[in-house]
């Protein structure tokens, strides 16, 4: 449940619960700075805390449907929730009648089928021949 909290010396805030009301609130006094200013603060102790290595990799900014490598220096608790809205976005995406990613995969295959036998010249039916051999066996050839 969100609750927005409207404060003397800064803007209104938004928190997403009590709890988080309550430590944010309990810091503020303790240290006598803005929430704007605990929060980049105490997002950095907890995600350096729940990181399991020292990211050496490049700093990594999301767009699109970017995924970080393994080793990109990125906050963490970021990363989870935009793992989080891939993950509701990829359902979304196939929960139609059909499976998409089935109906695409079932089309693919039969183009390809299609074009294996019925292409114009030897080495374009040989090109369908081949990709369809690696769409069905996963194997790449030279």
């Amino acid at each position: 449940m969100l609750q927005t909290v409207h404060y003397v010396d800064e803007e209104p805030v938004t928190y997403r619960s009590d709890r988080d009301r309550v430590l944010f609130e309990t810091i503020k006094s303790v240290l006598g700075l803005t929430v704007r200013e605990i929060h980049p603060m105490l997002e950095k102790i907890l995600a350096e805390g729940l990181d399991p290595v020292i990211a050496d990799g490049e700093l990594f900014e999301f767009g699109n449907y970017d995924v970080p490598p393994p080793n990109a220096k990125i906050n963490l608790l970021e990363a989870a929730e935009i793992c989080g809205r891939h993950i509701k976005t990829c359902e979304m995406l196939l929960s139609g009648e059909v499976d998409r990613a089935e109906a695409v995969l079932r089309n693919s295959i039969q183009w390809l089928e299609f074009w294996s036998v019925r292409g114009p010249t030897p080495e374009i039916r040989e090109m369908f021949a081949k990709s369809l051999r690696k769409l069905l066996t996963g194997v790449m050839e030279e």
